[in-house]
């Protein structure tokens, strides 16, 4: 990898302040991850050449690829997604929230696609200059800048094999909350279809996880719910995720989550929560959680909040799941307590408030 002095460098060819857009406001409309920033990083790994070579932040644009390059034939392509903060103190500095945990994450998806993988120092610093590039951007709370990290093959021709050149790239847009107002939705459960198995690339960030999930999505819109709950591959029977996000079960103060079995993806959020949710008192229990007993439990009030969790919603509250004609209400419609507590402390941690205690927060440098 490219150094200087003793740093991974990064070229910038920066468009001229007057060419720029101007950054939204909080009061904008803005749908989420459809404004792109001014600029992006770019960053190809060519054997032939030694390897990675120097990342650069360019003006946004489209990229030229053949249409024979291998990510369109055997999907090599893996993705991650974080966000930047502005400091709630109003001091100026810019967080970002546990970052190496996404560059690990990343590089794991990489090997399971037989891709180069990104190193954590690259990745790393990759991302803190093109935030720091394009801080203007960032949102003021309850607002932030999504960052969207990605690897894709690049060698051409239609036979089937790995790539051996790769291109990472980072782009970055302007996110307001993910919902418009704290509101809970309704998950229709999935018997059909499956995300993944055991063995698979369920614990893997790349697209055609979700290009898969697409047909039960629309089969849960035309049921009139939002999201999608996913059962396990081999029997349909123990409960792994909702929609692109980790799910988590309340019984009062005892907090349930399908344990990672390498057919569920190891969210960030995840983690954070149940180690958060530890340090604030609750029980937190990483177990195989059967659907009929959910349902049940849900019909007897034992079940007393579902909530999602992710890097775009962070928290999400279930407040009911559809089987078939039949549909659960929990807790009769209401945004959950413990769910709503667990989501404010996360993001007084995320925006500067609160004590950091496991050292998750960390600054990016300034320009």
């Amino acid at each position: 990898m490219p150094q200087s002095n003793g740093q991974l460098r990064v070229l910038k060819n920066l468009l001229p302040r007057h060419k720029r857009k101007n950054p939204p406001s909080l009061q904008e409309e803005i749908p989420f991850g459809r404004t792109q920033t001014d600029h992006m990083l770019v960053c190809d790994y060519i054997p032939q050449k030694g390897g990675w070579q120097t990342p650069e932040i360019i003006p946004y644009a489209n990229f030229e690829l053949g249409p024979d390059s291998v990510v369109f034939h055997y999907g090599q392509e893996v993705f991650e997604g974080m966000k930047a903060y502005r400091n709630a103190q109003g001091n100026g500095e810019i967080l970002l929230f546990r970052p190496e945990q996404n560059a690990r994450r990343f590089a794991n998806s990489a090997v399971r696609l037989g891709m180069q993988p990104v190193p954590e120092e690259l990745f790393l610093r990759c991302v803190q200059e093109l935030v720091s590039v394009e801080q203007d951007w960032i949102l003021p709370n309850p607002g932030s800048l999504y960052i969207r990290p990605t690897l894709i093959g690049m060698d051409t021709g239609v036979s089937y094999r790995a790539s051996l050149a790769y291109r990472f790239f980072i782009i970055v847009s302007p996110a307001k909350n993910y919902y418009k107002r704290e509101t809970g939705v309704s998950v229709f459960i999935e018997r059909e279809h499956v995300r993944a198995v055991p063995g698979g690339c369920g614990e893997a960030k790349c697209g055609g996880n979700y290009a898969a999930a697409l047909p039960a999505l629309q089969r849960a819109r035309a049921a009139g719910a939002e999201q999608v709950l996913w059962l396990d591959g081999l029997k349909r029977t123990y409960v792994e995720e909702v929609g692109a996000m980790n799910i988590m079960f309340v019984y009062d103060n005892v907090i349930r989550t399908p344990a990672l079995t390498g057919s569920i993806l190891p969210g960030i959020t995840r983690s954070s929560i149940i180690e958060l949710a530890r340090d604030l008192g609750y029980t937190l229990e990483e177990t195989r959680l059967d659907i009929s007993e959910v349902l049940r439990d849900i019909e007897s009030g034992k079940l007393t909040e579902v909530f999602g969790c992710g890097t775009a919603a962070v928290i999400s509250s279930v407040i009911e799941l559809v089987d078939g004609n039949k549909r659960f209400e929990i807790s009769g419609g209401a945004i959950g307590k413990v769910s709503m507590n667990l989501k404010k402390n996360l993001i007084d941690l995320q925006f500067g408030r609160g004590q950091d205690n496991h050292g998750w927060r960390h600054s990016v440098p300034a320009q």
